[in-house]
C-alpha cells in the first residue's frame, strides 16, 4: 500500500523499492497470490519508466503464479496487462490475441467491468488498424455494460471514445454530441472536462 501511495505520488523509485521489499516478504513466507501481485506491481512500474521488456517479464511471471494457484480474475489482468505492453510495441495482432483471452476469461468469471474494459481495449486496437465499423461495435458493447453496471467515469471515456472515431469518419455534429455527452458525465461527477481530439 506505500507503494501505490509513492506510485501516485510520481516516486517509482521509491514505490520500486517497496514492492521489492513487499516481494521479498511474500516470497518468505510462501503467499504465492501476494507475490504475483507485487510482480505485477512490478511491472506496472517498468511499464511506466519504458521499460517492455523488463514490465513483461515481471508480468509473465506474474501471470505464471496466477495460473498455477488458479486465479482466475487476476489471470485475467495480467493477460491485459500484457496486451497494453503489446499494443505499446505497435503488435497489434498479440494485443487483440491477449485482450481477448483477458475478455474470456472476465466473462467465464462474470467480471461485467473487467469485461467493459476488454472491450473498450479491442476497440481502440480496432480503431488503430482502422476498422471503425468493429471498433464502434466493440465501443457500443463496452458502453452497454458501463451504463448497467452504473460506471459513469467509464461511460464518459466510451462516449469519448466514441466521438473519436465518429470524428475520424468525419461526422463532426456526432462526434461533438458524443464529446458533449462524456463531458457532462465529467462534470457532473467533479472530474476535468477533457479536450477531445
Amino acid at each position: 500500500n506505500l507503494g501505490l501511495i509513492a506510485k501516485t505520488r510520481g516516486d517509482l523509485a521509491e514505490a520500486e523499492r517497496l514492492y521489492r521489499e513487499s516481494l521479498a516478504i511474500k516470497r518468505e513466507i510462501g503467499d504465492r497470490q501476494g507475490e504475483a501481485y507485487s510482480l505485477n506491481n512490478l511491472g506496472l512500474i517498468a511499464k511506466t519508466r519504458g521499460d517492455l521488456a523488463e514490465a513483461e517479464r515481471l508480468h509473465r511471471e506474474s501471470l505464471a503464479i496466477k495460473r498455477e494457484i488458479g486465479d482466475r480474475q487476476g489471470e485475467a489482468a495480467s493477460l491485459n496487462n500484457l496486451g497494453i505492453i503489446a499494443k505499446t510495441r505497435g503488435d497489434l495482432a498479440e494485443a487483440e490475441r491477449l485482450h481477448r483471452e483477458s475478455l474470456a476469461i472476465k466473462r467465464e468469471i462474470g467480471d461485467r467491468q473487467g469485461e467493459a474494459a476488454s472491450l473498450n481495449n479491442l476497440g481502440i486496437i480496432a480503431k488503430t488498424r482502422g476498422d471503425l465499423a468493429e471498433a464502434e461495435r466493440l465501443h457500443r458493447e463496452s458502453l452497454a455494460i458501463k451504463r448497467e453496471i452504473g460506471n459513469r467515469q467509464g461511460e464518459a471515456i466510451s462516449l469519448g471514445n466514441l466521438g473519436s472515431i465518429a470524428k475520424r469518419r468525419g461526422d463532426e455534429d456526432a462526434a461533438n454530441l458524443l464529446f458533449e455527452e462524456a463531458n457532462e458525465i465529467r462534470r457532473e461527477m467533479g472530474l476535468a472536462v477533457e479536450e477531445e481530439e
